[in-house]
């Protein structure tokens, strides 16, 4: 009787695991990573951007998360060269590409959708404060690097689906179709500025698609 009890309870475990990666108490922590392409205002080159972003996150109830993310960004300019000084040679020599970094503070909300028992649609609402610094060069082609400091806030809706892998990860995609970022940040001198006003973005202007893994515990 007893190894009976024993499956039977174990069954019982496996079925209630195998549905509680999104029910209400449980836990979220991943990574995602995107490359996109933009323009920052109507007079400077194409951005290329790559993004890093870990999140953490908890289901206050069952398919509805409330969590923070960490967005990590480095920009370049395309087709944007310049010179430097290089110490090393005492010469100076051409570079590439004009490159900025910006780290962000992003509390989202995320609600789940039961498609099939391992698929999920996904709606995520973000909001965002961007701190970020970038390099430009002088006259005498010295690279110099501005000083950190708070560049913006925004906020964004992405769409997404989650496939479950296993009962304790799972592998995601997702597409931002709106958003917006109002700067409140400019310096004359720097390529990668807004324009003076609030910005808001669609799928064609942003493309930036983005795949992430998760562990559920």
């Amino acid at each position: 009787m007893k190894p009976k009890l024993i499956i039977m309870a174990l069954l019982c475990v496996f079925s209630w695991r195998s549905y509680a990666q999104t029910e209400k108490g449980a836990g979220l922590a991943g990574i995602s990573a995107s490359f996109g392409t933009s323009k920052q205002n109507s007079t400077t080159p194409a951005i290329n951007t790559l993004t890093l972003t870990p999140r953490g996150g908890y289901f206050i109830k069952t398919n509805l998360a409330i969590g923070l993310e960490i967005p990590l960004n480095l920009s370049k300019l395309r087709s944007e060269d310049y010179t430097r000084w290089d110490e090393e040679d005492g010469e100076y020599e051409d570079v590439s590409g004009i490159k900025e970094f910006s780290f962000g503070i992003s509390p989202f909300i995320r609600k789940y959708v039961d498609v099939r028992p391992r698929f999920r649609f996904f709606a995520q609402a973000n909001l965002l404060l961007q701190i970020n610094t970038f390099n430009r060069v002088d006259a005498q082609g010295y690279l110099i690097r501005t000083d950190v400091r708070p560049k913006g806030f925004g906020a964004s809706l992405t769409p997404g689906f989650t496939y479950f892998v296993s009962d304790d990860s799972s592998i995601e995609f997702s597409f931002p179709i709106l958003t917006f970022f109002h700067q409140n940040y400019y310096a004359s001198e720097s390529l990668y500025n807004f324009d003076r006003k609030n910005n808001l973005r669609f799928p064609l202007e942003n493309f930036t698609p983005t795949f992430s893994l998760n562990f559920h515990f």
